[in-house]
């Protein structure tokens, strides 16, 4: 679907992904050719399975493979969002950081307050945001719900495991 707002073209898709035994619905927005936003959730057996070049390129972020930057994006935010959001970016493939562990890498005193700027990023997948879990390794806050959170930081750790 195209259409024109603000003198804006929006264009929203929808691709799937399979990721170890499930496929995930992946619905991205752009904006004048930028990446804006993406909502993932669990599909049902998709009816069209023609693959899209971002699919593939989505699937190969998510394999470790290719950079994010190989997809045009832009994350709106605060400058505070944006920091934490690039600390999460620096987070490996594979790797996980705590809440607390990201306050303090970010300057921040408040785990809170990263948690609440990892439930605004616009871009799971790209910015993986999925990599930060609470103490302990405890799985906390997803916007896209814990099951994803869990299969995502699941797939990485298999892939991790293949290299």
């Amino acid at each position: 679907m195209v259409r024109i707002c603000d003198n804006k073209v929006i264009k929203k898709e929808i691709y799937y992904i399979p990721i170890l035994n499930h496929t995930l619905k992946v619905q991205g927005q752009w904006e004048n050719g930028f990446l804006v936003r993406i909502k993932l959730d669990f599909a049902g057996e998709p009816e069209d399975w023609a693959s899209s070049a971002l699919a593939h390129r989505l699937g190969e972020i998510l394999e470790g493979k290719l950079n994010r930057s190989s997809i045009p994006f832009k994350a709106k935010g605060t400058a505070f969002q944006k920091k934490v959001w690039d600390a999460t970016c620096r987070i490996p493939f594979g790797g996980l950081m705590s809440y607390s562990e990201m306050a303090s890498e970010v300057g921040c005193g408040s785990p809170r307050a990263v948690g609440q700027a990892l439930k605004s990023n616009p871009l799971p997948i790209i910015i993986p945001c999925h990599r930060v879990v609470g103490k302990n390794g405890n799985l906390v806050g997803f916007s896209c719900g814990l099951e994803i959170k869990a299969l995502l930081l699941r797939f990485e750790a298999n892939r991790k495991n293949c290299r």
